[in-house]
């Protein structure tokens, strides 16, 4: 993005660049140590123990399969056990977009937890996106200008680690039968990755467009 650009919209949506502390994808509760994604990469072996303690065999056997994916591309994948149990990706990995408006600390996060119907489970990425104000007001019309996705969704949640709302690309699939393969995998991060960049261009002639 053009530094013309970026002042012109910077009173209304704003880029959040090199601000982990303030607007990171993994908001810690008070009683909850932040763990960098750098050292998520580098400590997930040891963090693996715990992040598999108690649960389920189906869902392992889908966690599983999905470190295997990740490892297979060479994607420098970080393992959080206190987060709400997610594989923690950079965006930029898979979003070539996301380094080009956002920055490189945009996490992408990877979870399979039971579906709303608790009879299966469900395959999920999301990633909290790069834009914001402290205008609640102009969060919704960046939601609504935002284009409408053929199969991921976008939301708001106020974030509590400061309260302001953040705009949210989640694309999410039923495991049926209950297991995760190599193709499903590559279909969602391809789907992700077309997505996020049509969101990425439309957010970015925003208020403009």
């Amino acid at each position: 993005m053009t530094k013309d650009k970026d002042e012109r919209k910077r009173s209304h949506l704003k880029l959040v660049v090199n601000n982990q502390e303030i607007r990171s994808a993994r908001p810690s509760a008070a009683e909850q140590e932040f763990v960098p994604l750098e050292e998520l990469i580098a400590n997930r072996d040891l963090f693996r123990p715990a992040f598999y303690r108690g649960m389920g065999r189906l869902q392992t056997k889908g966690y599983q399969t999905l470190e295997r994916f990740l490892a297979g591309r060479g994607a420098p994948y970080g393992i959080d056990p206190i987060h709400g149990k997610v594989l923690v990706l950079p965006a930029g990995n898979v979003s070539p977009e996301s380094l080009e408006f956002g920055s490189p600390q945009d996490e992408l996060l990877l979870s399979i937890s039971e579906d709303a119907g608790g009879s299966g489970l469900c395959f999920s990425l999301e990633m909290i996106l790069p834009y914001f104000s402290e205008d609640d007001a102009v969060m919704e019309e960046a939601l609504l200008f935002a284009p409408v996705l053929q199969y991921g969704a976008l939301f708001l949640e106020e974030n509590p680690h400061d309260g302001m709302l953040d705009l949210i690309y989640r694309l999410a699939v039923p495991l049926f039968p209950p297991l995760l393969t190599t193709r499903l995998a590559e279909r969602m991060f391809s789907i992700f990755s077309f997505e996020l960049k049509e969101t990425f261009l439309a957010l970015s002639d925003y208020p403009e467009g």
